[in-house]
């Protein structure tokens, strides 16, 4: 899986990025390596992407190798205000009428450009509050993926309904140098308790991370399991220009992949 954010959030990755170069036209050569290697994708895709970037954006979510899953409209922007709104109140993506309609355009803006509307859905940051389950079985997603649970080997049925697969498989982000996540700034956020998750607060290269994950793939898979990685298309772009994305996905040519969507169905 991997998520995908429109050029105007300006997320710290995307400074890094070669001038003129959006994270959606990453995506794109994220895409065409998980079409060469027959690799199934779910990209989980900001609303905003469809308005502002569609033209770049056509080829990714029409791709099919690719199944689109929603990831809000907005991202949550401006990202401090609604912090200080969920610290408030604990409603992390503002008040409820306000995500039940950041929810239903994202889902409607993807149908717009694909006939689809998505049933898989991501929270941008994770961030999910007492309303973002009972919204999205609303409008209908079936499947959501913001747990890190290194132990959760098969999907979980919530009380909402909807079905979540954790991740449970070390994520690149917050566990990967690359970018301005230098060894000195990791070792700063870990002091001020940033980065710890299930996996903890330790962060590698990008070679490094990629025998990780083939390694938890391959545990999980001998478990009987269901591997949930996360593959930022930006993230593996500036790590190695994807060299060691491509050498995972060599690997898993030929496994059984699924969408998540397809999750709900086995």
């Amino acid at each position: 899986t991997g998520d995908v954010h429109h050029m105007s959030l300006c997320t710290k990755e995307s400074k890094y990025l070669p001038a003129g170069m959006t994270e959606v036209q990453v995506a794109q050569r994220y895409v065409q390596l998980l079409e060469k290697h027959a690799v199934k994708g779910t990209l989980y895709v900001t609303g905003m992407c469809y308005v502002t970037e569609g033209r770049d954006l056509a080829p990714v979510v029409r791709s099919p190798q690719v199944e689109v899953g929603g990831h809000s409209f907005w991202a949550r922007q401006p990202r401090k205000l609604f912090d200080w709104y969920g610290r408030r109140t604990g409603n992390w993506n503002g008040p409820r009428w306000f995500q039940a309609w950041d929810i239903r355009r994202n889902i409607a803006v993807c149908r717009r450009m694909t006939g689809v509307a998505p049933v898989s859905w991501r929270a941008h940051s994770y961030k999910v509050d007492r309303n973002t389950y009972p919204l999205l079985a609303q409008y209908g997603v079936r499947c959501v993926s913001d747990a890190i649970e290194r132990d959760t080997l098969l999907p979980q049925r919530l009380e909402t309904g909807l079905l979540s697969h954790p991740l449970n498989v070390i994520p690149d982000h917050d566990h990967l140098y690359h970018a301005h996540r230098t060894p000195e700034f990791v070792e700063a956020a870990n002091q001020r308790g940033y980065g710890a998750d299930d996996f903890g607060a330790v962060s590698y290269t990008i070679e490094e991370w990629g025998e990780l994950v083939a390694a938890q793939v391959e545990a999980i898979e001998a478990q009987g399991g269901v591997a949930t990685v996360l593959a930022h298309p930006i993230c593996m772009y500036v790590a190695d220009e994807m060299k060691t994305f491509e050498r995972l996905l060599e690997r898993w040519r030929g496994k059984q992949v699924v969408w998540a969507k397809e999750l709900a169905e086995m």
